[in-house]
C-alpha cells in the first residue's frame, strides 16, 4: 500500500513537471525583419506574471509601453520610475543617449531571467522593441491569452537600413472603410513600416473631405455602377436623384484626424496624395471650367489634366492643400505628377499661348505646374514628393522623387541628383502577381514573387556614394483596380510586406534566403492567428519545364518558394498525399503528358491543384531565326522561347512570352533532319488594356535548303476564336492544319493587326509542331 501510494506521488510530480516544461515552453528567435545582432543566451527564460510591471521614465514612452501590455494581453500597470523600485519581473524602459549611433529607430533589448530591459535614443525604437518582443511570443497570443508567458533570454541590438519604409494603399480606385486603414496600419507596424502613403485622390475617386469645396466629395466620391464594367471604364459620376446604384465612400476630416493619431502612435507617418496635375478626371466632373478648353471653346473630351493656364486651377488646389496641410502633419506632401497627358494643353488654345509666351514646351508648362506647388509647400514649412516624371523639365532641387519604373533605370534616375524612394515597379508593385499560376485572382499584370521581393537590392552595384546617399529607403505599392476589397487587398499584400520589412530594415549584407524562408513559416502561423487572409502563393507548387537539349526529353522541377511537401501524378488523376507521389528531384519525361501537382503541409492541402501540359512536339529544341530580332524586356530567349516546351502559361508579363511591337514578324526554324508535318499550334495571348493583340493572319512556308521557299497554307482570323479566357487576358492556340509535307525548314509570318488609335503587341511564347 505505501509502495502504491509513493508511486502515485511519483506519478503527479513528474506529470507536474512535463505540464511546467510544456508551460514555459519559449519561442525560438525568430523575428522579421532581421536584427543587426542577436545573441541567445544559456540561462532560464522570462516569465512574466501576476507582479510583473511595465516601468518608464516619461511620457513620450507611453506609446510604446501601451502596445506591450497590449500585445502580452495583460493589464500590466505602467509606473514612472521615480515612483517605484524595479523588480525582477519588470519590463523597464529607458533612454540611453549613447545609442545614437543606432538612431532614434534603433534598440537595445535585453531579456534575462530577471528582467527585460529595452533602450533606446528615441520613442520609435522603444516601440520597434516591443514588436521584436511581439514575434519572440507564441503566434496564438495573437487570438486571445494563454496561462503562461514565457520570453527567451536573448540579447537584440538593432536599428534599420532606411528611414523610409513604407506601404502605399489606393482608396481612390476602391474605396477601402475606416477600420480596415486602421488595421493596415497595424500591419505596417507589425513589420516596422513606418510611412503609411495613403493615395486618397484620383481619376475616378475623390476620398478626403474638402469644406471650401463639398462638391469634391458630394459629386466626386461616387460613380455610378456600370454592370460588366471596369471602375475606370465608361466612368460616370453619381449625383443625387439619380435612382441607379452607386459606389464610392469617402473620409471625413475627423475620421482623417482619427487615422492621423492612431498612426502616430505607432510611429507611423501619414503621407498624403493629392493628384496633380493629371490622373483628375473626377474634379472635371465637379468643376468643368477647369479642364483645358479645344479651339471652339469646349472643355476637352475626357480630360484628366488641369489647364496649366487657368488661374483658377492653382487656386483650387491651394485651397485644398492648405486643408491637407490642417490634417496631416507629414514632413512630405505628394502630388502625384505622372502620367501627365500633355496633348490636352497641345490641344487648348490657351494653354498654347501660354507656352509660347513664355518659351516654354509641354514637359517645361508642368514643370512650371509642379514647381508652383514646390514653392507654395516650402512657404507652409513642407516638402513635395511627386513620382519620378515630375522631373519632366526643370524640376526645383529642393523636389524628392517617388520612382515606380523598372530596376535597370534607377542608377539613371539617382544621378539626376534627387532625394529619392524607390517604389521600384518591377518588384514592389503588390497588385502585380505572386505567383504564374492559373488560379491567382485577377490582378494588374505583372509578376513579382516572395523571393523576387526579397532578393531585390535597391543601391545599384557600384553606384558612387553621393547618388547611393540620395536613396531615402523604400515602398511596397498597392493599387487596387482589381481589388474591391480588404480581404483581396489582404491577399496581395501578404507575404509579400515581410519580404519589402527586410528590404528597408536589414543590414545590406546580412540576407539569407534560406533563414528567411524558415522565418516566415513562423509569421504566417502569426498571420493565421490574426485572421489575414494572406495568399498561399508561395506554397504553390510551380511546374517548371526545361528541355534536354540533347535528348530532347522534357525535364520537370516542380519547386515552391516556402517549404512544403510536394506530390505529382502523369496519369492525368488529382494528385492525393495516400496515392501520388512525392516530388523529391527533377524527373525526365519521354511522352506528352499532363503534370500535376499538390502541396501539402502537416497533411493538410494548402492551395488547389496546379497542373500543366507537357507536349513532345516536332519542333521542341530546334534551331529558330526571327526576323527582325526582338528586343527589350520582352525579348524572352529569343527564337528558343517558341520551341522550349516551356509554354508562357496565363501571365503575359511573366518573361516566358515573346513580344514584338508594330511589326510583322517571320520565325524560321530549321529540324534537324527531314521531317514529317502536317499542323502546327500557334500560342498567342491577348490583353487589349496592354495593347497586345491577336495576330490576323499567318503565312507558312517550307523549304529543304533554307534558301528557295515554296508557299505552304495562309490563315487569316475571322475573330470567331476558341479562346481559353484567363484572369490577365485570353489565350489562343491557332491551329493550322495542311497536308503532310516533308521539309527540313519551316517558315511562320505573323502579320499583326494595323491600328490608329494604339501601338500594338503581338505575344507568342510556343509554336508546336505536328
Amino acid at each position: 500500500m505505501k509502495n502504491s501510494y509513493v508511486a502515485i506521488i511519483i506519478s503527479v510530480v513528474l506529470f507536474c513537471l512535463n505540464s511546467c516544461q510544456e508551460q514555459t515552453q519559449v519561442q525560438p528567435v525568430q523575428i522579421i525583419p532581421e536584427p543587426v545582432f542577436v545573441l541567445k543566451k544559456k540561462e532560464k527564460p522570462f516569465i512574466v506574471d501576476n507582479n510583473s510591471r511595465i516601468i518608464i521614465q516619461d511620457s513620450q514612452m507611453l506609446p510604446a509601453a501601451k502596445s506591450l501590455r497590449q500585445i502580452l494581453k495583460k493589464d500590466l500597470p505602467i509606473v514612472f520610475q521615480n515612483e517605484t523600485e524595479t523588480l525582477k519581473s519588470d519590463f523597464t524602459f529607458e533612454w540611453d543617449a549613447s545609442l545614437d549611433s543606432l538612431t532614434h529607430e534603433g534598440y537595445l533589448l535585453e531579456i534575462a531571467r530577471s528582467g527585460v530591459l529595452i533602450r533606446s535614443f528615441g520613442a520609435e525604437g522603444l516601440f520597434y522593441a516591443v514588436e521584436s518582443i511581439r514575434q519572440l511570443l507564441p503566434a496564438e497570443l495573437e487570438k486571445g491569452s494563454i496561462y503562461k508567458i514565457t520570453l527567451p533570454a536573448v540579447k537584440i541590438i538593432d536599428k534599420p537600413r532606411f528611414p523610409w519604409r513604407g506601404m502605399h494603399l489606393d482608396v481612390s480606385r476602391h474605396f477601402m472603410p475606416l477600420d480596415f486603414v486602421k488595421k493596415y496600419i497595424d500591419y505596417l507596424a507589425l513589420h516596422k513600416l513606418n510611412v503609411f502613403h495613403w493615395h486618397l485622390v484620383d481619376g475616378i475617386g475623390w476620398r478626403i473631405e474638402i469644406k471650401s469645396h463639398p462638391e469634391l466629395t458630394d459629386i466626386g466620391a461616387w460613380r455610378v455602377v456600370h454592370e460588366n464594367k471596369k471602375p475606370w471604364e465608361d466612368y460616370e459620376v453619381w449625383k443625387a436623384g439619380d435612382s441607379r446604384p452607386k459606389y464610392g465612400g469617402y473620409y471625413t476630416q475627423e475620421e482623417i484626424k482619427e487615422v492621423v493619431a492612431y498612426a502616430k502612435e505607432r510611429c507611423i507617418t501619414v503621407l498624403p496624395e493629392i493628384e496633380l496635375p493629371g490622373h483628375s478626371q473626377v474634379v472635371f466632373q465637379c468643376y468643368p471650367h477647369l479642364a483645358c478648353k479645344d479651339i471652339s471653346h469646349q472643355s476637352i473630351k475626357k480630360s484628366d489634366v488641369y489647364c496649366a493656364s487657368n488661374p483658377g486651377s492653382y487656386q483650387l488646389l491651394e485651397d485644398i492643400l492648405d486643408e491637407v496641410l490642417e490634417l496631416f502633419p507629414s514632413e512630405y506632401i505628394h502630388i502625384g505628377g505622372d502620367e501627365v497627358n500633355k496633348r490636352n494643353w497641345e490641344n487648348c488654345p490657351s494653354c498654347k499661348k501660354m507656352m509660347k509666351d513664355k518659351g516654354y514646351d509641354s514637359h517645361e508648362l508642368q514643370s512650371h505646374f509642379v514647381n508652383h506647388f514646390d514653392e507654395y509647400l516650402k512657404a507652409k514649412g513642407r516638402k513635395l514628393i511627386g513620382w519620378h516624371e515630375i522631373l519632366e523639365g526643370e524640376l526645383s532641387e529642393s523636389a524628392t522623387i517617388m520612382y515606380w519604373a523598372g530596376e535597370n533605370s534607377v542608377a539613371d534616375y539617382l544621378k539626376k541628383g534627387h532625394p529619392t524612394v524607390l517604389t521600384t515597379g518591377s518588384h514592389f508593385y503588390f497588385d502585380h502577381y505572386q505567383s504564374l499560376s492559373k488560379n491567382e485572382p485577377l490582378a494588374f499584370g505583372g509578376y513579382s514573387t516572395l523571393k523576387k521581393v526579397y532578393e531585390y537590392e535597391p543601391v545599384p552595384e557600384g553606384l558612387e556614394s553621393k547618388y547611393s546617399d540620395l536613396v531615402l529607403g523604400v515602398q511596397g505599392n498597392v493599387w487596387t483596380e482589381y481589388m474591391a476589397n480588404p480581404a483581396h487587398v489582404e491577399y496581395m499584400v501578404f507575404p509579400r510586406m515581410a519580404a519589402l520589412a527586410e528590404v528597408a530594415w536589414q543590414a545590406e549584407d546580412k540576407k539569407d534566403w534560406e533563414k528567411f524562408r524558415s522565418k516566415m513559416l513562423g509569421l504566417i502561423e502569426r498571420y493565421e492567428q490574426m485572421d489575414i487572409n494572406f495568399a498561399k502563393s508561395a506554397f504553390r507548387p510551380n511546374i517548371q519545364f526545361e528541355l534536354n537539349r540533347t535528348s530532347k526529353n522534357i525535364v520537370v522541377s516542380i519547386e515552391s518558394e516556402l517549404e512544403t511537401q510536394i506530390f505529382y501524378t502523369i496519369d492525368g488523376t488529382t494528385p492525393k498525399p495516400e496515392t501520388a507521389k512525392l516530388y523529391s528531384e527533377p524527373f525526365e519525361l519521354v511522352e506528352s503528358v499532363l503534370v500535376k501537382a499538390i502541396s501539402v503541409m502537416d497533411g493538410k492541402i494548402l492551395a488547389e491543384t496546379e497542373e500543366m501540359d507537357a507536349i513532345m512536339h516536332k519542333a521542341r529544341g530546334a534551331k529558330v531565326s526571327i526576323e527582325p530580332e526582338p528586343k527589350g524586356k520582352y525579348a524572352a530567349k529569343a527564337g528558343y522561347t517558341l520551341v522550349d516546351t516551356d509554354f508562357g502559361g496565363t501571365k503575359w508579363g511573366n518573361g516566358k512570352w515573346l513580344g514584338m511591337l508594330q511589326t510583322d514578324f517571320t520565325a524560321t526554324f530549321e529540324f534537324d533532319e527531314i521531317t514529317e508535318i502536317s499542323k502546327i499550334g500557334y500560342n498567342c495571348i491577348e490583353q487589349a488594356g496592354a495593347g497586345i493583340f491577336f495576330p490576323v493572319g499567318l503565312e507558312l512556308s517550307i523549304s529543304d535548303d533554307g534558301k528557295n521557299y515554296k508557299p505552304l497554307k495562309t490563315w487569316k482570323t475571322d475573330r470567331e476564336k476558341p479562346t481559353i479566357k484567363t484572369s490577365n487576358g485570353e489565350l489562343w492556340t491557332i491551329e493550322v492544319d495542311f497536308e503532310t509535307v516533308y521539309c527540313k525548314f519551316l517558315k511562320v509570318k505573323t502579320i499583326y493587326p494595323r491600328r490608329t488609335d494604339s501601338g500594338v503587341f503581338i505575344f507568342v511564347d510556343e509554336i508546336i509542331v505536328e
